[in-house]
């Protein structure tokens, strides 16, 4: 008990310097570096399977709330763009992780999560889950986030320098969106809910279950009309849960893992970035939206990044975001669970 409540500290500390820091996925990011340091330094780095169970069912449930009917309505408005970019991810996710196998010292299943375009909190776990190495995974992820957050928003303002600020027809901005009054009651039910299906969806054998009944579970209670209230610091002890988690997985082998793993870093960003300029072009020209608009469809980044990051540089569409999340949510449910059934033909 004593080596889970120094992890969990460590973890902690370092998701807060992070965090101060303005690091991109700060808490998360500091809190795998805490914990490893931990683990490198005195070993004593310790938490169990039931901590990675927890920290998907939380995950899951801020993944559900985070859709509404009101997003869903959005849908008849973009669901042109939104099968593009889906159709075009997935392709991505395939030839980059092929292009990673056949270059990178790692087992298929691994170089295919490693190009999930999730999120790097939930992307670790679920290939953990599957029988991934994690480690790898969770410094691909990075990368691709960092890449997503610092590099492509540059790279597509400084190709589409000719159009102006883009600003979507009446559309409400999705980022401010009315919250329900805090209600402890409420946040311990969701959590209470979110738990018991995610149990299920763990029990039943579901690759990445727990994570997807629990979306699936707030989701429809949200979609029922049911008040979810779900405020931020959940998300962070999450964040904290799973830095903890998959920082006690890597080691010293992990550092000697880094050099063999520049050339799959070079891929993956390499083919993300051709995929966000050909793809961009297409639904430019099959949906007619903005080039600088579509370019950021198809940007690895998460949902509440593009919410700053397209502001910043002249696109104020709400349509985007909505586009972002409901991208985050099939990404999550399905990419994992479609590479390992392809996996497992090539192998079989």
């Amino acid at each position: 008990m004593t080596n889970i409540l120094l992890t969990l500290l460590a973890s902690l500390a370092g998701g807060m310097l992070f965090l101060k820091l303005k690091v991109p996925g700060g808490v998360l990011v500091g809190g795998i570096i805490g914990t490893t340091v931990l683990s490198m330094t005195t070993g004593m780095a310790e938490m169990p399977f039931t901590a990675r169970l927890i920290a998907q069912i939380i995950a899951g449930a801020f993944i559900g709330s985070s859709v509404d009917r009101e997003d869903l309505k959005k849908m008849k408005t973009i669901y042109k763009p939104f099968l593009i970019v889906m159709a075009s991810l997935l392709v991505v996710n395939l030839t980059a992780g092929t292009l990673v196998y056949k270059f990178g010292p790692l087992d298929r299943l691994t170089s295919f999560m490693c190009c999930v375009p999730g999120g790097m909190s939930d992307t670790p776990l679920i290939a953990s889950e599957l029988g991934a190495q994690m480690p790898p995974v969770v410094i691909m992820q990075f990368v691709r986030m960092v890449v997503g957050i610092g590099v492509f928003p540059g790279l597509i303002l400084f190709v589409t320098k000719s159009e102006g600020e883009i600003v979507s027809e009446k559309t409400e901005n999705v980022t401010t969106k009315k919250k329900a009054a805090s209600s402890v009651p409420v946040t311990v039910g969701t959590l209470l809910l979110a738990g018991v299906f995610g149990v299920i969806g763990r029990k039943l054998g579901v690759p990445s279950g727990a994570l997807l009944f629990a979306i699936i579970t707030i989701l429809v209670l949200k979609l029922a009309n049911v008040p979810i209230v779900y405020p931020k610091w959940i998300k962070r002890a999450a964040q904290v849960l799973s830095g903890a988690y998959i920082g006690c997985s890597v080691g010293l082998d992990t550092l000697y893992m880094l050099p063999h793993l520049i050339i799959p870093a070079i891929i993956i960003v390499g083919v993300y970035m051709i995929n966000a300029f050909i793809t961009g072009n297409i639904i430019h020209k099959v949906c007619g939206i903005s080039k600088r608009e579509s370019m950021l469809m198809v940007t690895p980044a998460g949902a509440t990044d593009m919410a700053l990051i397209s502001a910043d540089i002249g696109v104020n569409s709400p349509n985007l975001i909505v586009l972002q999340i409901v991208r985050m949510l099939t990404v999550i449910s399905l990419f994992p669970n479609l590479d390992l059934l392809i996996v497992n033909m090539l192998e079989g």
